[in-house]
């Protein structure tokens, strides 16, 4: 979850959206995924699009290419 919105870039990624880049996850389980995520600081809701927060953003950049 946090993976396809961090994937998504700077436009953020709408909701709808979600179940298409995470097949097999039924919309329950992506929703309480979501909600878990806002809840932890990681993801946040601007303008009904998800966008990663300062945390998740900075844990990115920490990846190797």
């Amino acid at each position: 979850m946090l993976r396809a919105v961090l994937l998504a870039g700077d436009e953020g990624l709408a909701e709808e959206d979600l179940e298409e880049r995470c097949e097999g996850l039924d919309a329950a389980a992506i929703v309480a995924a979501v909600e878990a995520l806002i809840t932890s600081g990681l993801l946040e809701r601007v303008e009904a699009r998800l966008h990663p927060s300062g945390p998740a953003t900075r844990f990115d950049r920490l990846r190797p290419l």
